[in-house]
């Protein structure tokens, strides 16, 4: 996917953007345009139907916009159509058509033939339509997609995010040689990467290549090229292959010396594995990158990466974007990446979905670690088993070689109030198995909203919690209470939070009007209390494995209305546009990215009635200077443990006041504006 990586703002941007790595050494055709409209059609998939009065898009594209305008929408059938001249360089190539993802069913049409139906908004799937297309000559292709709810397909509601529909993700044609490594192995790479031994002085990398053969070919050579991350070779392998069947698994170890390790933000190295089909005249490539790194969770000392304790702090994240919902650019994907960057995470959890390609990959560069899920959230209904393993088996085999991934998410939120033989229970149990089948390698892991023991509980490999003290019940202080008793009441288990936060809106500004939790008034304040006093609950108990703020964005709930903003959860650390970083997110930066910083907090409380006040300033540098209208007022050193100083009892004048602050180390500064009146 990645080519060729330039620096763009604080992190980068993908020069040369192929819809997967895998496809980037074979000849392909981006489908962006296309004619839309929604409704059901009769014999929409025809050459000769009308569609005269299909309005143009440009794929990414989602049909559901109105869901963040308070008035519903649209959950139905649409129809997609596009022509595409396939070149005369395709000719006797295999044919192929792949689809990064569309919400939530699509059903295709390749020349009026029906090619296959996907049920499932957020995996990829392709299919060969060899035989159905035309070489050097126009092509239909049709899409039926649906966005109905389906109580047979996960998530069977969308009471915790909206179900966008439409073909929100990139859509490629591309060729392969007749004898290929096959791209249709539940729309993976055809590569399957893993590590099999990792020591200081050698490492081990098991290589299974699905090879599907449409040739007369009896043999061919398999070529192996591994290069590090500067492009050196470190290892090749070379021999022959026998042809014996259609469809083959070659299995093939091969070692590198001396591996230097993926390890996270500190190093995040990457090795590019190149395999090579060769029959005759034709060949056929697919690279992968991959990371030799270890890891385990200690019940007391945390996560622990390559024998060393490495703190995972990070965010849960939605694709969802004010405008164009989940049909994200390749540009907004590398914008959010730079606020992750910036805000110096490291782990991220994709909510609650398996997002697109491109997120997973820009992981593995910055070396954020990832726990990944699929949509099995909240609600269930007892028939929704075999799309639930379908996706879960996408989810694994697509995203098999990331080093950035390091466990598999089965459920959240999913409650078993009756009995432990619920059909969710009975389901869990039966993904567990399928996951340590498919990938032996990564643990299972879950999100619970209950206590330490529930129905669905500890039936994944690890379990992490899902907790909102003080603000849908109890205290803030509560958090640190629930651990500690947890941690002493089951000391063998790894404890994590998966979910933390309270609502703020950028417009609120005035703390004694809290209204929560699904009142109209969410403080940003408030927001900004609250996560001060979490993080120093969690710093101080290093046996909590991993945290994750809910959430980094603002996204859409058409079901919502709270928070003076409807049909939207105001929990983000940023702002719906992303035009915004709220103060909170300054809070965690100054914790979390070590580059130096200083801000000064409830800036956009800007209109003041009393003149005796407070500075509060995040910062990482070892002391700063307040300056109230241009007069140097105090000197404070840094002693606080999670990068705070407050300077107490500044008098404001009548009017316009600036307030600026100095880090006297490092020259940086910050200034605001505040008015009493």
């Amino acid at each position: 996917m990645i080519k060729h990586l330039i620096t763009i703002l604080f992190f980068g941007a993908i020069s040369s953007f192929s819809q997967v790595k895998s496809l980037e050494n074979r000849e392909q055709i981006s489908l962006k345009d296309w004619s839309f409209k929604k409704g059901k059609f009769y014999n929409a998939q025809k050459i000769n139907f009308n569609d005269a009065d299909f309005e143009p898009v440009k794929i990414p594209h989602t049909f559901s916009m109105d869901a963040i305008e308070n008035v519903g929408y649209y959950r139905s059938e649409s129809w997609y159509r596009t022509k595409v001249h396939i070149p005369i360089s395709m000719q006797n190539e295999r044919i192929f058509i792949r689809f990064e993802a569309v919400g939530h069913e699509a059903e295709i049409f390749v020349n009026e033939k029906r090619i296959n139906k996907h049920l499932g908004g957020y995996a990829a799937f392709c299919y060969e339509i060899t035989n159905e297309i035309n070489v050097n000559q126009e092509n239909l292709i049709a899409v039926m997609v649906s966005n109905e709810p389906n109580f047979k397909r996960i998530p069977v509601n969308d009471k915790l995010f909206n179900h966008y529909g439409g073909i929100y993700r990139p859509v490629q044609i591309f060729s392969t040689p007749r004898l290929a490594i096959s791209p249709i192995f539940h729309a993976s790479s055809g590569v399957f990467l893993e590590q099999k031994e990792v020591t200081k002085n050698k490492g081990v990398l098991e290589i299974r290549i699905h090879i599907s053969n449409k040739s007369k070919a009896s043999k061919a050579l398999l070529n192996i090229n591994i290069k590090n991350n500067l492009g050196e070779n470190v290892a090749t392998k070379s021999e022959e292959i026998e042809l014996n069947s259609t469809e083959k698994i070659i299995a093939s170890n091969i070692s590198i010396s001396n591996p230097i390790l993926w390890n996270g933000r500190e190093n995040p190295h990457l090795y590019s594995v190149e395999i090579s089909l060769i029959s005759g005249n034709e060949k056929d490539v697919v690279t992968q990158n991959f990371g030799f790194r270890t890891f385990s969770f200690d019940a007391n000392k945390g996560f622990i990466l390559n024998e060393k304790p490495y703190k995972l702090y990070g965010v849960n994240m939605h694709e969802d974007w004010k405008n164009t919902g989940p049909a994200l650019t390749k540009k907004q994907h590398i914008e959010d990446f730079n606020y992750l960057n910036e805000l110096g995470i490291t782990t991220l959890r994709t909510a609650h979905y398996q997002h697109s390609n491109i997120v997973y990959e820009l992981a593995n560069e910055k070396g954020i670690l990832v726990w990944t899920e699929i949509p099995f959230v909240h609600d269930y209904s007892g028939r929704e088993n075999e799309n639930a393993t379908q996706q879960l088996t996408e989810l694994i085999l697509q995203n098999y070689n990331h080093p950035s991934v390091f466990v598999w998410g089965i459920w959240n939120e999913v409650r078993a109030n009756k009995s432990p033989d619920e059909p969710c229970v009975l389901l869990t149990k039966e993904l567990v198995k399928l996951a340590k089948t498919l990938d032996p390698s990564r643990p299972t892991i879950s999100a619970s909203d209950k206590d330490m023991t529930s129905n669905m509980g500890n039936i994944t490999d690890l379990q992490a919690w899902n907790k909102y003290f003080g603000w849908y019940y109890g205290t803030y202080n509560d958090m640190g209470t629930w651990l500690d008793a947890s941690h002493k009441n089951f000391p063998e288990r790894p404890l994590a939070i998966s979910e933390y936060g309270i609502g703020g809106n950028i417009y609120h500004q005035d703390a004694r009007r809290l209204e929560k939790p699904v009142g109209d008034y969410f403080p940003e304040m408030e927001q900004t209390n609250y996560h001060e006093i979490t993080w120093k609950i969690f710093k101080d108990r290093p046996y909590v494995w991993g945290t994750y703020v809910w959430c980094m964005f603002n996204f859409s709930v058409n079901v919502w209305n709270r928070g003076g903003i409807p049909s939207l959860n105001h929990k983000g650390l940023m702002t719906y546009d992303r035009n915004t970083k709220k103060d909170a997110f300054y809070f965690y930066k100054a914790n979390w990215n070590p580059e130096p910083m200083v801000y000064i907090a409830e800036r956009r409380n800007q209109q003041r009635t009393e003149a005796n006040t407070f500075v509060k300033v995040y910062t990482n540098c070892k002391s700063v200077i307040l300056y109230l209208n241009n007069k140097k007022i105090s000197e404070k050193k840094l002693t606080s443990e999670i990068n705070i100083i407050t300077f107490d009892n500044i008098e404001l004048k009548k009017g316009k006041n600036t307030i600026k602050i100095v880090s006297k180390d490092t020259k940086l500064k910050d200034e605001v504006i505040w008015n009493l009146n």
